[in-house]
């Protein structure tokens, strides 16, 4: 007696593996659950997502079913026909949309930069210099300009003064960001108080400035060369 329930328990599992199956063969979109529940009722789901017909063929399959007693509203008949003429059609379904990658901002380049410069570039003394205020006084200056972009392409080593106070370390530089990613983040400082008529930074520039590799001692002595107030 005991194998009867054990028989009856591997068959249940069989069906619900067998329905799972026949679930998992039919492609995902819109009207797929109708097709489960009015078709599944009366025919082996494999049987629908073997066929490949057209949109006029389907209908009039969905026809012959309501004559055999199938009951659909109008709005659950319509999304049966759209969803077997689209995904089970004699044309494979269209490709989903490639997703766009969503645009960076320079405020988001600058996540690299807020560890060591703060977020509002701020600074963190006496190990890291401030950047907000000092970049405008760079941007004064003759050279300035271009040596703010090497810094940030290739890093900085050795003494320097900011706003009156010595700094001594070694910054990295970012070569590994993209020419695009650069020229947002060197935007980005613009943004907190560039001289007027100052020209934005743009990826054909860094692409250009990488053409002349730097070493951080060597963008050191450009800073050097600079009439820093």
């Amino acid at each position: 007696m005991r194998a009867l329930p054990l028989l009856l328990a591997a068959s249940a599992l069989g069906v619900l593996g067998y329905l799972a199956l026949g679930q998992a063969n039919l492609p995902e979109g819109p009207g797929k659950d109708l097709v489960l529940t009015h078709c599944q009722a009366c025919h082996d789901i494999s049987w629908v997502t073997r066929e490949r017909l057209s949109r006029e063929r389907w209908d009039a399959v969905i026809r012959e079913m309501e004559m055999r007693g199938l009951k659909l509203t109008s709005g659950e008949r319509a999304a049966i026909l759209d969803y077997l003429a689209l995904y089970l059609g004699l044309q494979p379904p269209p490709a989903p949309p490639p997703v766009q990658a969503e645009a960076k901002t320079g405020a988001q380049v600058y996540a690299n930069c807020a560890g060591c410069h703060g977020p509002q570039g701020e600074g963190n003394p006496p190990t890291f210099p401030p950047l907000k205020g000092h970049v405008e006084k760079l941007l004064r200056v003759e050279g300035g300009r271009n040596y703010l972009l090497l810094a940030v392409l290739y890093g900085v080593q050795g003494p320097i003064k900011v706003e009156g106070k010595e700094y001594s370390g070694i910054m990295p530089g970012f070569t590994w960001l993209s020419d695009e990613e650069l020229a947002l983040v060197l935007n980005h400082l613009l943004a907190w108080g560039a001289p007027q008529g100052v020209r934005p930074y743009t990826p054909a520039e860094v692409k250009a400035a990488r053409e002349k590799p730097l070493g951080p001692e060597e963008v050191l002595k450009a800073r050097q060369g600079l009439k820093l107030p």
